[in-house]
């Protein structure tokens, strides 16, 4: 269901995307069939794709995954993930590994019409990870999906001042769901319209 709202003003990004939506999400796996879901729906229509996606690849003898990042434009993938050994608790994520990432879709950006960015995560809500790459990608003319972890939501809400469309990446999304939500990527509008899907 759509239902209307409207945009605040303010923030730390300062513009507001032609459509800015973020993907409320309890797990990655639920997140993960949206991004499918939307990317297939949007080739399908012919739109000019960039952006970060990630995937988690299982690593044998060890209790986490390693992160890889896949970039639409290009299909180049990037590990992000250190090996911090196999009983490693602590933070695995490659500063320098992500900064490559983002620099990967700084170059595509200009002949991109639709970016998605995995998520505004953790390192992004602390000021770091991708959040220079997010404020760039809203702007006037590019539209965004970005995923954001429900504990998130505050601090992007915070981070973009409410210039987004908000949907709840529920575990099985409907057909009839992405293809609106398509329908609205590939079709943005300037004004000042905020919708929320629920």
């Amino acid at each position: 269901m759509l239902a209307q709202g409207r945009d605040a003003t303010g923030g730390a990004a300062g513009h507001s995307a032609a459509i800015c939506v973020a993907l409320v999400y309890d797990t990655s796996a639920d997140l993960n069939r949206w991004f499918a879901g939307l990317v297939a729906e949007l080739r399908r229509s012919g739109k000019s794709l960039a952006g970060l996606i990630q995937e988690d690849v299982p690593q044998a003898g060890r209790s986490r995954c390693d992160m890889v990042l896949h970039e639409l434009a290009t299909g180049r993938s990037i590990s992000i993930s250190e090996d911090l050994g196999a009983g490693a608790i602590s933070c695995r994520l490659s500063t320098p590994r992500l900064l490559e990432a983002a620099q990967l879709v700084e170059a595509q950006l200009a002949d991109a019409e639709i970016v998605f960015l995995n998520k505004f995560g953790k390192a992004e809500a602390e000021g770091g990870g991708l959040r220079d790459l997010i404020a760039h990608c809203i702007e006037p003319r590019k539209s965004l999906v970005i995923g954001v972890p429900r504990s998130n939501l505050g601090a992007w809400t915070e981070f973009c001042g409410e210039f987004f469309r908000t949907v709840e990446a529920t575990p099985e999304p409907r057909r009839e769901v992405i293809a609106a939500l398509a329908a609205l990527l590939g079709q943005p509008k300037t004004g000042s319209e905020h919708l929320h899907v629920v």
